[in-house]
């Protein structure tokens, strides 16, 4: 007999009953795959060619990924931080000392954000551990230096999850609240902000500030996408879900394209209507070829409720397992091989499978292309106004085509786009409808030099002040305080006056 349709709305209370169904314990059966640091963690990365966990790593920030020859600036002072107390020991030391402390996770950024050379750098790699489940209050609180994808993994094991998780494996949720933090699901839950309850930080004078949406939010809401400039996050209590992300499929009803136009139309109306969507994301690539041509295509996915039965999961465990193995052999092989490699994983993305758990939604591009594989990539990420969304499009895109036929700087253009519903975007009006176009480009590095850089993100930058935007702020940014000012979401928060608040 055909099993039912389950009605799947995540993050409910009476569909995650149907779908997770939880042992009287409130603890999972030992069937099931193993966490993410002895799974995906451990045997796919995005780079395999460095690791974050490295004393050479604190020389470097997500820029090694667009220029692979650049050279190191190492830190001359490292704090390692393992509690609260201990980042306010740093804290003070570094201000008695008339130092400027640098706050990084897993060095991600690529805004000069991340790296303070010959100078002093707070890590919060040993700030990793969760600390509270508030099952009645659906929270969790973990440390800030916890990776999203470990504190997801061990939610799981007590049939919860977050509702926006980082889509690589070394995100970590200070690191992710810092910048904003996307996922295919924030059409429906907004940024990872948007979910955090509560956070304490140690400002810059060394005092500990504990506050939340409803105590203090002042405080609250200007640390949140302040990427450091505030002071260190120690801990954040953030919302979680019901669900079962590893063994939920969902299916993927997906549309390719040809034309650019086309695909702005088609996946605009995705975008401003995903009806029972759960998940959704669009790519289009423009790859370059002899002659001055270009191959271009254009997929969009929406992810949906579909029947669980036997053969669903083969189906996706097949598919999902032939592109993950290629996500694992990339970097391992020589660089022809790679290459090759890095082509089938993005055939892979356009003709993404028909079946996929959550899990693997989340972590999809990431498990399948690596960063360090074939040309050199730069991230360049704009946040706007839904409705602006196809002049933006045609706006932003146009500049990457004009910047790869003037200084043949590019061997490929994508763009991963993206709908956001955001309360802290909108700043306090009705309009909280955004989307996220996510700029990927293959990098020539002769074409690439310092100053195509620099004209190439102020214009991008002008792109999106006039469509009354923001810039995702670890990705490159021009550097005048003013302009940058005009791209930060934090801006309106971090100029707002502050009331005083208790220092613990």
């Amino acid at each position: 007999m055909a099993r039912k349709k389950l009605p799947l709305i995540l993050g409910t209370a009476a569909a995650a009953a149907m779908i997770v169904p939880r042992l009287r314990n409130g603890a999972r059966g030992r069937s099931g795959p193993a966490p993410a640091s002895k799974t995906w963690r451990g045997r796919i990365t995005s780079h395999e060619t460095f690791t974050h966990d490295s004393l050479d790593s604190l020389g470097y920030d997500w820029e090694r990924i667009a220029d692979p020859a650049m050279g190191p600036r190492y830190p001359f002072k490292i704090y390692l931080p393992q509690d609260t107390e201990d980042i306010v020991r740093a804290v003070r030391e570094a201000k008695s000392l008339g130092e400027r402390l640098t706050v990084r996770s897993k060095g991600h950024s690529s805004n000069d954000l991340v790296v303070a050379e010959g100078g002093a750098v707070l890590v919060t790699e040993k700030l990793s551990r969760v600390l509270n489940l508030d099952e009645a209050g659906m929270t969790v609180t973990a440390q800030a230096g916890a990776v999203s994808a470990e504190v997801d993994d061990w939610l799981w094991t007590k049939g919860y999850g977050l509702p926006v998780i980082g889509d690589h494996n070394h995100i970590t949720i200070g690191g992710f609240a810092s910048v904003g933090g996307i996922s295919p699901a924030s059409h429906r839950f907004g940024l990872f902000v948007d979910n955090v309850e509560a956070l304490e930080y140690v400002d810059w004078d060394g005092n500990l500030i504990r506050c939340s949406r409803a105590e203090h939010p002042r405080q609250f809401f200007r640390v949140l996408t302040g990427y450091g400039q505030h002071g260190v996050i120690a801990t954040m209590t953030c919302r979680i879900i019901q669900i079962d992300k590893y063994r939920t499929i969902l299916e993927n009803h997906q549309t390719h394209y040809r034309n650019v136009e086309s695909f702005i139309e088609g996946s605009g109306r995705y975008i401003v209507d995903p009806g029972d969507a759960l998940y959704e994301r669009g790519v289009w690539f423009d790859f370059a070829l002899k002659g001055g041509r270009a191959l271009t295509l254009g997929q969009f996915s929406t992810y949906h409720a579909t029947e669980q039965t036997s053969l669903v999961s083969a189906r996706q465990r097949a598919a999902y397992g032939y592109l993950h193995r290629i996500g694992y052999l990339a970097g391992r092989l020589p660089p022809k091989m790679d290459r090759m490699l890095k082509y089938l994983g993005s055939t892979g993305v356009l003709f993404s499978p028909r079946y996929a758990t959550i899990k693997n939604i989340e972590f999809f591009t990431d498990k399948i292309l690596d960063s360090t594989v074939g040309d050199p990539t730069r991230m360049l990420i704009t946040l706007a106004p839904l409705d602006r969304y196809p002049e933006l499009f045609r706006d932003s895109y146009q500049l990457m085509r004009e910047f790869r036929e003037r200084y043949h700087c590019f061997t490929f253009i994508s763009v991963y786009v993206k709908s956001i519903h955001s309360p802290y975007m909108a700043q306090g009006s009705a309009a909280d409808q955004f989307c996220e176009l996510m700029f990927y480009l293959g990098i020539e590095p002769k074409g690439m030099t310092d100053a195509v850089l620099d004209e190439l993100v102020a214009r991008f930058d002008d792109i999106c002040i006039k469509h009354g935007g923001f810039r995702y702020m670890h990705t490159k940014t021009a550097k005048d305080p003013e302009r940058r000012r005009q791209v930060d979401p934090n801006a309106f928060y971090a100029l707002r006056e502050l009331e005083a608040v208790p220092a613990d």
